[in-house]
Protein backbone atom coordinates (compact mmCIF):
# COMPACT_ATOMS: atom_id res chain seq x y z
CA UNK A 1 0.00 0.00 0.00
CA UNK A 2 1.34 3.41 -0.95
CA UNK A 3 1.59 5.99 1.83
CA UNK A 4 0.23 9.44 1.11
CA UNK A 5 2.34 11.97 2.97
CA UNK A 6 0.59 14.38 5.30
CA UNK A 7 3.00 17.33 5.45
CA UNK A 8 0.76 19.32 7.83
CA UNK A 9 1.90 16.93 10.54
CA UNK A 10 5.11 15.36 9.27
CA UNK A 11 6.94 18.65 8.86
CA UNK A 12 6.04 19.71 12.40
CA UNK A 13 6.93 16.39 14.04
CA UNK A 14 10.23 16.03 12.17
CA UNK A 15 11.26 19.43 13.48
CA UNK A 16 11.26 18.00 17.02
CA UNK A 17 13.05 14.71 16.26
CA UNK A 18 15.85 13.75 18.67
CA UNK A 19 15.22 16.76 20.93
CA UNK A 20 15.15 14.68 24.11
CA UNK A 21 11.38 15.07 24.57
CA UNK A 22 8.59 12.56 24.15
CA UNK A 23 6.50 13.38 21.07
CA UNK A 24 2.79 12.80 21.83
CA UNK A 25 0.29 12.46 18.95
CA UNK A 26 -3.36 12.44 20.00
CA UNK A 27 -6.56 12.18 18.00
CA UNK A 28 -9.60 10.10 17.24
CA UNK A 29 -9.06 6.43 16.40
CA UNK A 30 -8.54 5.70 12.70
CA UNK A 31 -7.41 9.25 11.93
CA UNK A 32 -4.04 8.03 10.67
CA UNK A 33 -1.78 8.45 13.72
CA UNK A 34 -0.05 5.10 13.23
CA UNK A 35 0.51 5.80 9.56
CA UNK A 36 2.13 9.12 10.46
CA UNK A 37 4.61 7.22 12.59
CA UNK A 38 5.32 4.80 9.75
CA UNK A 39 6.10 7.75 7.51
CA UNK A 40 8.50 9.08 10.13
CA UNK A 41 10.20 5.67 10.31
CA UNK A 42 10.60 5.61 6.54
CA UNK A 43 12.71 8.76 6.44
CA UNK A 44 14.89 8.16 9.48
CA UNK A 45 18.21 6.33 9.69
CA UNK A 46 17.56 5.15 13.24
CA UNK A 47 16.82 1.57 14.14
CA UNK A 48 13.23 1.79 15.37
CA UNK A 49 11.21 -0.28 17.81
CA UNK A 50 7.45 -0.08 17.28
CA UNK A 51 4.87 -1.44 19.70
CA UNK A 52 1.26 -1.35 18.50
CA UNK A 53 -1.02 -1.91 21.47
CA UNK A 54 -3.99 -2.63 19.21
CA UNK A 55 -2.42 -5.95 18.20
CA UNK A 56 -3.48 -9.00 20.19
CA UNK A 57 0.07 -10.36 20.30
CA UNK A 58 1.15 -7.26 22.20
CA UNK A 59 -1.32 -7.69 25.04
CA UNK A 60 1.55 -8.87 27.29
CA UNK A 61 2.87 -5.31 27.13
CA UNK A 62 -0.12 -4.00 29.05
CA UNK A 63 2.03 -4.83 32.06
CA UNK A 64 4.37 -1.82 32.59
CA UNK A 65 7.31 -3.90 33.86
CA UNK A 66 7.15 -6.19 30.83
CA UNK A 67 7.02 -3.39 28.29
CA UNK A 68 9.77 -1.43 30.03
CA UNK A 69 12.14 -4.43 30.06
CA UNK A 70 11.40 -5.11 26.39
CA UNK A 71 12.10 -1.50 25.42
CA UNK A 72 15.22 -1.33 27.60
CA UNK A 73 16.66 -4.50 26.03
CA UNK A 74 16.02 -3.15 22.54
CA UNK A 75 17.71 0.17 23.34
CA UNK A 76 20.73 -1.66 24.75
CA UNK A 77 21.00 -3.53 21.44
CA UNK A 78 21.16 -0.31 19.44
CA UNK A 79 17.58 0.86 18.93
CA UNK A 80 17.59 4.64 18.47
CA UNK A 81 13.87 5.37 18.42
CA UNK A 82 10.80 3.90 20.13
CA UNK A 83 7.21 4.37 18.98
CA UNK A 84 4.22 3.12 20.95
CA UNK A 85 0.73 3.21 19.40
CA UNK A 86 -2.34 3.62 21.65
CA UNK A 87 -0.20 3.86 24.76
CA UNK A 88 -3.21 4.34 27.05
CA UNK A 89 -3.69 0.55 26.87
CA UNK A 90 -0.53 0.09 29.00
CA UNK A 91 -1.13 0.22 32.74
CA UNK A 92 0.77 3.05 34.47
CA UNK A 93 2.18 4.08 31.12
CA UNK A 94 2.97 7.54 32.51
CA UNK A 95 5.69 6.07 34.71
CA UNK A 96 7.23 4.09 31.85
CA UNK A 97 7.39 7.19 29.66
CA UNK A 98 8.74 9.34 32.47
CA UNK A 99 11.59 6.89 33.04
CA UNK A 100 12.48 6.60 29.33
CA UNK A 101 12.55 10.37 28.96
CA UNK A 102 14.74 10.72 32.05
CA UNK A 103 17.15 8.08 30.76
CA UNK A 104 17.41 10.03 27.52
CA UNK A 105 18.92 7.38 25.25
CA UNK A 106 16.11 6.96 22.71
CA UNK A 107 13.89 9.18 20.60
CA UNK A 108 10.40 8.48 21.96
CA UNK A 109 7.07 8.82 20.12
CA UNK A 110 3.66 7.83 21.48
CA UNK A 111 0.11 8.00 20.13
CA UNK A 112 -3.18 7.84 21.96
CA UNK A 113 -6.89 8.15 21.27
CA UNK A 114 -7.55 10.29 24.29
CA UNK A 115 -7.49 14.08 24.31
CA UNK A 116 -6.57 14.02 28.00
CA UNK A 117 -3.60 11.73 27.47
CA UNK A 118 -1.38 14.45 28.89
CA UNK A 119 -2.99 14.82 32.30
CA UNK A 120 -2.02 17.77 34.45
CA UNK A 121 -0.26 15.36 36.83
CA UNK A 122 1.79 13.78 34.04
CA UNK A 123 2.60 17.18 32.55
CA UNK A 124 4.01 18.35 35.86
CA UNK A 125 6.08 15.16 36.19
CA UNK A 126 7.62 15.68 32.76
CA UNK A 127 8.33 19.37 33.48
CA UNK A 128 8.11 20.41 29.86
CA UNK A 129 9.90 17.38 28.40
CA UNK A 130 7.18 16.75 25.82
CA UNK A 131 5.79 18.04 22.52
CA UNK A 132 2.14 17.38 21.76
CA UNK A 133 0.47 17.21 18.33
CA UNK A 134 -3.24 16.93 17.56
CA UNK A 135 -3.97 14.65 14.60
CA UNK A 136 -7.25 14.97 12.70
CA UNK A 137 -8.93 13.02 9.93
CA UNK A 138 -8.07 14.05 6.37
CA UNK A 139 -8.48 17.66 5.32
CA UNK A 140 -10.05 18.29 1.93
CA UNK A 141 -6.62 18.87 0.35
CA UNK A 142 -5.48 15.52 1.72
CA UNK A 143 -8.66 13.88 0.39
CA UNK A 144 -7.75 15.18 -3.08
CA UNK A 145 -4.40 13.43 -2.80
CA UNK A 146 -6.06 10.21 -1.66
CA UNK A 147 -8.62 10.47 -4.46
CA UNK A 148 -5.85 10.72 -7.08
CA UNK A 149 -4.30 7.53 -5.78
CA UNK A 150 -7.29 5.41 -4.79
CA UNK A 151 -10.55 6.71 -6.27
CA UNK A 152 -12.14 6.46 -9.70
CA UNK A 153 -11.31 9.37 -12.00
CA UNK A 154 -14.89 10.66 -12.14
CA UNK A 155 -15.27 10.97 -8.36
CA UNK A 156 -16.92 14.25 -7.33
CA UNK A 157 -14.41 14.77 -4.54
CA UNK A 158 -15.89 17.80 -2.77
CA UNK A 159 -19.43 16.42 -2.71
CA UNK A 160 -18.04 13.11 -1.45
CA UNK A 161 -16.08 14.96 1.26
CA UNK A 162 -19.30 16.67 2.46
CA UNK A 163 -21.05 13.34 2.69
CA UNK A 164 -18.43 10.93 4.02
CA UNK A 165 -15.87 13.16 5.77
CA UNK A 166 -12.18 12.39 5.97
CA UNK A 167 -11.45 9.06 7.64
CA UNK A 168 -8.45 7.69 5.68
CA UNK A 169 -9.89 4.17 5.36
CA UNK A 170 -12.94 5.61 3.58
CA UNK A 171 -10.67 7.25 0.98
CA UNK A 172 -8.32 4.30 0.54
CA UNK A 173 -11.23 2.09 -0.52
CA UNK A 174 -13.54 2.61 -3.46
CA UNK A 175 -16.64 2.51 -1.33
CA UNK A 176 -20.06 3.52 -2.43
CA UNK A 177 -21.48 6.23 -0.17
CA UNK A 178 -23.62 3.76 1.79
CA UNK A 179 -20.57 1.52 2.34
CA UNK A 180 -18.50 4.50 3.51
CA UNK A 181 -21.20 5.56 6.00
CA UNK A 182 -21.42 1.99 7.27
CA UNK A 183 -17.64 1.96 7.83
CA UNK A 184 -17.84 5.25 9.75
CA UNK A 185 -20.67 3.84 11.85
CA UNK A 186 -18.46 0.85 12.71
CA UNK A 187 -15.62 3.21 13.70
CA UNK A 188 -18.00 5.21 15.90
CA UNK A 189 -19.39 2.12 17.63
CA UNK A 190 -15.88 0.80 18.23
CA UNK A 191 -14.83 4.09 19.86
CA UNK A 192 -17.99 4.24 21.94
CA UNK A 193 -17.63 0.70 23.24
CA UNK A 194 -13.85 0.46 23.56
CA UNK A 195 -12.70 3.94 24.49
CA UNK A 196 -15.68 4.98 26.59
CA UNK A 197 -18.08 2.24 27.70
CA UNK A 198 -15.40 -0.35 28.56
CA UNK A 199 -12.73 2.10 29.79
CA UNK A 200 -15.02 4.11 32.07
CA UNK A 201 -17.43 1.27 32.94
CA UNK A 202 -20.39 3.20 31.55
CA UNK A 203 -23.67 2.06 33.07
CA UNK A 204 -25.93 3.74 30.49
CA UNK A 205 -24.54 3.42 26.95
CA UNK A 206 -27.99 4.36 25.64
CA UNK A 207 -27.65 7.79 27.28
CA UNK A 208 -24.16 8.19 25.85
CA UNK A 209 -25.50 7.62 22.33
CA UNK A 210 -28.41 10.02 22.91
CA UNK A 211 -26.05 12.76 24.03
CA UNK A 212 -23.86 12.26 20.96
CA UNK A 213 -26.97 12.32 18.76
CA UNK A 214 -28.05 15.61 20.38
CA UNK A 215 -24.66 17.17 19.57
CA UNK A 216 -24.92 15.92 15.96
CA UNK A 217 -28.43 17.37 15.67
CA UNK A 218 -27.29 20.76 16.99
CA UNK A 219 -24.07 21.13 15.05
CA UNK A 220 -23.14 24.80 14.72
CA UNK A 221 -25.52 25.98 17.45
CA UNK A 222 -24.32 27.53 20.70
CA UNK A 223 -25.09 25.07 23.43
CA UNK A 224 -23.99 23.91 26.87
CA UNK A 225 -23.99 20.69 28.81
CA UNK A 226 -26.84 22.13 30.86
CA UNK A 227 -28.86 22.63 27.65
CA UNK A 228 -28.21 19.01 26.73
CA UNK A 229 -29.33 17.94 30.19
CA UNK A 230 -32.57 19.96 30.13
CA UNK A 231 -33.41 18.73 26.63
CA UNK A 232 -32.97 15.08 27.59
CA UNK A 233 -34.74 15.57 30.91
CA UNK A 234 -38.08 15.68 29.08
CA UNK A 235 -37.51 12.06 28.04
CA UNK A 236 -36.05 10.87 31.33
CA UNK A 237 -37.27 12.63 34.47
CA UNK A 238 -34.78 10.72 36.65
CA UNK A 239 -31.79 11.87 34.63
CA UNK A 240 -28.82 13.09 36.65
CA UNK A 241 -27.18 16.36 35.59
CA UNK A 242 -23.81 15.13 36.85
CA UNK A 243 -24.10 12.03 34.69
CA UNK A 244 -24.67 14.14 31.56
CA UNK A 245 -21.61 16.25 32.41
CA UNK A 246 -19.57 13.08 32.92
CA UNK A 247 -20.64 11.51 29.61
CA UNK A 248 -19.96 14.68 27.59
CA UNK A 249 -16.51 14.76 29.16
CA UNK A 250 -15.94 11.17 28.01
CA UNK A 251 -16.97 12.07 24.46
CA UNK A 252 -14.39 14.87 24.50
CA UNK A 253 -11.74 12.60 25.96
CA UNK A 254 -12.29 10.06 23.17
CA UNK A 255 -11.73 12.88 20.63
CA UNK A 256 -15.22 12.42 19.18
CA UNK A 257 -16.17 16.04 19.87
CA UNK A 258 -14.32 19.32 20.39
CA UNK A 259 -15.46 22.27 22.43
CA UNK A 260 -14.98 25.71 20.87
CA UNK A 261 -15.21 28.37 23.55
CA UNK A 262 -15.86 32.06 22.93
CA UNK A 263 -13.02 34.54 22.39
CA UNK A 264 -13.86 38.13 23.24
CA UNK A 265 -11.87 40.00 20.57
CA UNK A 266 -12.22 43.37 22.29
CA UNK A 267 -11.36 42.15 25.78
CA UNK A 268 -8.83 39.58 24.50
CA UNK A 269 -10.05 36.91 26.88
CA UNK A 270 -11.80 33.55 26.63
CA UNK A 271 -15.39 33.23 27.85
CA UNK A 272 -15.80 29.64 29.05
CA UNK A 273 -19.55 29.98 29.68
CA UNK A 274 -20.47 30.16 25.97
CA UNK A 275 -19.40 27.55 23.45
CA UNK A 276 -20.21 25.22 20.58
CA UNK A 277 -19.39 21.58 19.99
CA UNK A 278 -17.94 20.32 16.73
CA UNK A 279 -17.44 16.73 15.59
CA UNK A 280 -14.07 15.11 14.96
CA UNK A 281 -15.27 14.29 11.44
CA UNK A 282 -18.32 15.40 9.49
CA UNK A 283 -18.91 11.80 8.41
CA UNK A 284 -19.88 10.99 12.00
CA UNK A 285 -22.96 13.21 11.72
CA UNK A 286 -24.04 11.48 8.54
CA UNK A 287 -23.51 8.06 10.12
CA UNK A 288 -25.80 9.04 13.01
CA UNK A 289 -28.39 11.29 11.36
CA UNK A 290 -27.99 10.78 7.62
CA UNK A 291 -27.07 13.63 5.28
CA UNK A 292 -29.49 16.51 5.92
CA UNK A 293 -29.27 19.49 3.53
CA UNK A 294 -31.19 21.65 6.01
CA UNK A 295 -28.21 21.35 8.40
CA UNK A 296 -25.67 22.53 5.85
CA UNK A 297 -24.65 25.63 7.84
CA UNK A 298 -23.43 23.31 10.59
CA UNK A 299 -21.46 21.28 8.04
CA UNK A 300 -19.74 24.43 6.76
CA UNK A 301 -18.74 25.53 10.27
CA UNK A 302 -17.52 22.08 11.30
CA UNK A 303 -15.36 21.75 8.20
CA UNK A 304 -13.78 25.18 8.69
CA UNK A 305 -13.15 24.45 12.38
CA UNK A 306 -11.33 21.18 11.64
CA UNK A 307 -9.39 22.72 8.76
CA UNK A 308 -7.97 25.50 10.90
CA UNK A 309 -7.17 23.12 13.76
CA UNK A 310 -5.31 20.87 11.32
CA UNK A 311 -3.33 23.90 10.13
CA UNK A 312 -2.11 24.36 13.70
CA UNK A 313 -4.37 27.18 14.91
CA UNK A 314 -6.14 27.50 18.21
CA UNK A 315 -9.77 28.08 17.21
CA UNK A 316 -12.57 29.79 19.11
CA UNK A 317 -15.97 31.16 18.22
CA UNK A 318 -15.73 34.94 18.38
CA UNK A 319 -17.47 37.93 19.85
CA UNK A 320 -16.80 41.62 19.23
CA UNK A 321 -18.98 44.39 20.69
CA UNK A 322 -21.99 42.10 20.88
CA UNK A 323 -21.55 40.82 17.30
CA UNK A 324 -20.75 37.20 16.55
CA UNK A 325 -17.72 36.10 14.56
CA UNK A 326 -17.85 32.47 13.51
CA UNK A 327 -14.16 31.80 14.14
CA UNK A 328 -11.19 33.52 15.71
CA UNK A 329 -8.04 31.54 14.87
CA UNK A 330 -4.65 32.14 16.46
CA UNK A 331 -1.21 30.70 15.76
CA UNK A 332 1.66 32.44 17.52
CA UNK A 333 1.03 36.16 17.10
CA UNK A 334 -1.07 35.68 13.97
CA UNK A 335 -4.86 35.98 14.02
CA UNK A 336 -7.34 35.02 11.29
CA UNK A 337 -11.06 35.91 11.44
CA UNK A 338 -13.56 33.82 9.48
CA UNK A 339 -17.26 34.00 8.76
CA UNK A 340 -18.70 30.84 7.22
CA UNK A 341 -22.01 30.79 5.35
CA UNK A 342 -23.85 28.69 2.81
CA UNK A 343 -24.47 31.56 0.40
CA UNK A 344 -24.59 35.36 0.23
CA UNK A 345 -28.28 35.35 -0.61
CA UNK A 346 -29.14 39.02 -0.19
CA UNK A 347 -28.14 42.41 1.16
CA UNK A 348 -29.00 41.48 4.75
CA UNK A 349 -26.72 38.45 4.66
CA UNK A 350 -23.91 40.43 3.05
CA UNK A 351 -24.27 43.17 5.65
CA UNK A 352 -24.19 40.66 8.50
CA UNK A 353 -21.29 38.53 7.30
CA UNK A 354 -19.04 41.37 6.16
CA UNK A 355 -20.20 43.85 8.81
CA UNK A 356 -19.29 41.65 11.75
CA UNK A 357 -15.72 41.44 10.43
CA UNK A 358 -15.48 45.06 9.30
CA UNK A 359 -16.05 46.24 12.87
CA UNK A 360 -12.86 44.54 14.12
CA UNK A 361 -10.22 47.33 14.06
CA UNK A 362 -7.03 45.44 13.21
CA UNK A 363 -5.19 44.36 10.08
CA UNK A 364 -5.23 40.62 10.57
CA UNK A 365 -6.65 38.56 7.64
CA UNK A 366 -10.44 38.36 7.47
CA UNK A 367 -12.45 35.94 5.34
CA UNK A 368 -16.06 35.34 4.38
CA UNK A 369 -16.17 31.70 3.27
CA UNK A 370 -19.21 30.56 1.26
CA UNK A 371 -20.28 27.08 0.25
CA UNK A 372 -22.05 28.27 -2.90
CA UNK A 373 -21.00 30.88 -5.40
CA UNK A 374 -23.43 33.76 -5.89
CA UNK A 375 -23.56 37.03 -7.85
CA UNK A 376 -22.90 38.90 -4.61
CA UNK A 377 -19.54 37.22 -4.02
CA UNK A 378 -16.89 39.95 -3.86
CA UNK A 379 -14.02 41.13 -1.72
CA UNK A 380 -14.99 44.13 0.35
CA UNK A 381 -13.09 46.57 2.57
CA UNK A 382 -10.07 44.27 2.73
CA UNK A 383 -12.23 41.26 3.63
CA UNK A 384 -11.63 38.39 1.23
CA UNK A 385 -14.63 36.42 0.00
CA UNK A 386 -13.75 32.89 -1.06
CA UNK A 387 -15.56 29.65 -1.88
CA UNK A 388 -15.24 26.97 0.77
CA UNK A 389 -13.69 24.48 -1.64
CA UNK A 390 -11.06 27.03 -2.72
CA UNK A 391 -10.39 28.05 0.88
CA UNK A 392 -9.73 24.41 1.81
CA UNK A 393 -7.28 24.05 -1.08
CA UNK A 394 -5.25 27.20 -0.24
Amino acid sequence: MKYIERPLYLDSIRHYAKNGNVKIITGIRRSGKSTLLKELYRVTDDKILRIDMELWNNRVFRDPDTVYRYIRESIDKGTGAVAIDEIQDIEHWHEVVRSLVAEGDCDLYITGSNSKLLSSEFASLLTGRYNIFDAFTLTYSECLEFAKEYQEKDTETFDRFLRVGGFPSVWRNRYEESEAISEIGDILNSIMMRDIVARYEIRRPDLLHRIFRFICDNLGNRTSVYNIYTSLLAEDRKLSKDLVYEYVDHLESACLIYKAETYDVKGKNILTSSYKYYLADIGLKNAVCGFRPEDIQGYVENIIYLEMRARGYDVWIGKYSGKEVDFVCKKGSEFVYIQGTVRLSGDDVVKREFGNLRNIPDNHPKYVVTLEKSPLDADMDGIKCVLLEDFLKE
